[in-house]
C-alpha cells in the first residue's frame, strides 16, 4: 500500500507539471492570438488612412509607399498567423498529455481506494470472527458453569 502512496504522489505531481505546462501554453496561445488581433487591426487602420489620404489627393510616391508598408504587414499577419496555429497544437497536445496524466493519478487514486477498502472488509470480517469466537467461548463457559452447579 505504501508503494501505492508513493507512485500515486508521483503520478499527481507529474500531472500539475504537465497541467502548469497547458496552461503555460494556453496563455502563450492566447498572446499569440492578440498580437494578430492587433497586427490585424492595425491593418485595417492603416488602410483606412489610406483611403482617406487618396480621397484627400495623394501622391503616387506617397500611395506606392502605403501599398509597400501595407503588403509588409499583410507579411507579418501571415506569420502571426502561423505562429498562433503552432501555439495551439502546442496548447492541444498539453492539454492531451495532461489529460492522459489525470487519467493515470485518478487510476491510481482509485486503485489505492479500493485497496483501502478492501482492508477495511478484512479487518471487519476479523473482528467478527473475533466476537463471534468470543460469544462461543462465552457460551460454552456458562454452559460448563451450569453444568458443574448441578
Amino acid at each position: 500500500m505504501a508503494k501505492l502512496v508513493v507512485l500515486h504522489k508521483l503520478e499527481s505531481d507529474k500531472e500539475e507539471r504537465l497541467r502548469a505546462d497547458f496552461l503555460g501554453a494556453q496563455q502563450h496561445h492566447r498572446l499569440q492570438q492578440q498580437k494578430l488581433q492587433g497586427l490585424t487591426q492595425f491593418r485595417s487602420e492603416y488602410m483606412s488612412q489610406l483611403m482617406s489620404k487618396a480621397q484627400a489627393g495623394l501622391s503616387s510616391a506617397g500611395f506606392s509607399h502605403y501599398q509597400n508598408f501595407i503588403a509588409k504587414i499583410e507579411q507579418a499577419i501571415a506569420q502571426q498567423s502561423q505562429t498562433v496555429e503552432t501555439a495551439k497544437r502546442v496548447m492541444q497536445q498539453r492539454q492531451q498529455l495532461w489529460q492522459q496524466q489525470r487519467i493515470r493519478s485518478e487510476a491510481v487514486a482509485k486503485l489505492i481506494a479500493k485497496k483501502e477498502q478492501q482492508k477495511q472488509v478484512a479487518m471487519a470480517k476479523a473482528e467478527q470472527k473475533m466476537l463471534d469466537e468470543f460469544s462461543i467461548n462465552q457460551f460454552f463457559a456458562r454452559r460448563l458453569a451450569q453444568g458443574s452447579s448441578s
